[in-house]
Parts: structure tokens; C-alpha cells; sequence
């Protein structure tokens, strides 16, 4: 009977692996291409300060990262990893930029995040989630950080701080576009 359990067990862990395994391929294969809009709503802000920039229309690769109001924007963010990888990207021989784009719950909370964080450069405040819903992207947060080409079309997504394989394929797909 044991046996016969286990057996069991194991063919919905099976099941379960190979739909998650279709269901992350269908969302990667509608991602992937994807041309992304910058909705005019997102407002551009330094350290909590209003800004103009035109970094969103500049023809350039861009790593892209969303974060929703959910949990622990500073945990999940992970800005001081983020500082260390935007150091090297500044030594590529592509240029590429760094979009931060938030959807924040607490304005303050954030801004001392980016305080403590030292992030002095433009990010980007989306109150209403336009940016997600126009661009139909999922929430699910593996799927929030992702690379952009030249015309805004999504080339690779994935979070590059979590993965080391990851962050060479972007650093690949950037110097092999020249």
C-alpha cells in the first residue's frame, strides 16, 4: 500500500513539474519579442524630486524591473546588488540603462529605500500599474525584470541578480548587438 502511495505521489509531482514547466514556456514565448510602450503617466523622480528625462525614448538596450507595493520593497529589490551590477554595466562597451519602475504603497518607505540605497539616478513611479496593464506583463515577480533591445522589444527576461548563468546571457546578448 505504501508503495502504491508513493507511486502515486510522485506521478502529481510529475504532472505538476510539466505543467509548470508549459505554463513558464507560454508565458517566456509571449514575453519574448514583446514590444514595450511607456505609458506618459509614469512619473520620473530622483531621490523623491520630480524629473524630466528622456531615458525612456533613448534607443538603447534596457534592463527593466518592475516593483509592485507588495512585500518588502527593499528585500526584493536588492538595490546594493543592483549598484554592483550598474558599476559593470557602465563598463560594457554598450550602452545600456538601468529602469527602476515602482508601483509603490508608501512613497516615504521607498524614498529612504533609495536614500539608504544611494540611488541618485531617474526611477520611475507608476501609481496606477499603466505601465504593467498596457503592456499586459504578469505579476508574478520572476517574470518583472527583463532586457530590452534598441526597439524596445524584450530579448531575455529573468531577474540577472539571482542567477549568475543569467547575467552572462544578458552581458552576451548586449556586446553581441553591436
Amino acid at each position: 500500500m505504501n508503495r502504491i502511495f508513493f507511486l502515486f505521489i510522485l506521478l502529481i509531482f510529475t504532472i505538476a513539474c510539466q505543467n509548470e514547466k508549459r505554463d513558464i514556456e507560454k508565458i517566456l514565448s509571449y514575453m519574448i519579442n514583446k514590444e514595450i510602450v511607456f505609458p506618459n503617466t509614469i512619473q520620473s523622480k530622483i531621490l523623491g524630486r520630480d524629473t524630466l528625462t528622456d531615458i525612456l525614448n533613448q534607443p538603447n538596450y534596457k534592463i527593466i524591473t518592475y516593483i509592485d507595493s507588495m512585500g518588502c520593497t527593499d528585500c526584493r529589490l536588492n538595490l546594493f546588488e543592483w549598484r554592483a551590477r550598474i558599476k559593470e554595466i557602465e563598463k560594457w562597451s554598450v550602452h545600456v540603462d538601468v529602469i527602476f519602475i515602482f508601483q509603490p504603497r508608501d512613497e516615504k518607505e521607498l524614498l529612504i529605500t533609495l536614500k539608504h540605497n544611494q540611488i541618485d539616478f531617474p526611477v520611475f513611479y507608476d501609481g496606477s500599474l499603466a505601465f504593467v496593464s498596457q503592456n499586459q506583463l504578469p505579476m508574478d515577480t520572476r517574470y518583472s525584470t527583463f532586457l530590452v533591445d534598441r526597439a524596445n522589444r524584450i530579448r531575455l527576461v529573468g531577474n540577472p541578480l539571482y542567477n549568475s548563468k543569467m547575467w552572462d546571457m544578458y552581458k552576451n546578448v548586449v556586446e553581441n548587438a553591436m
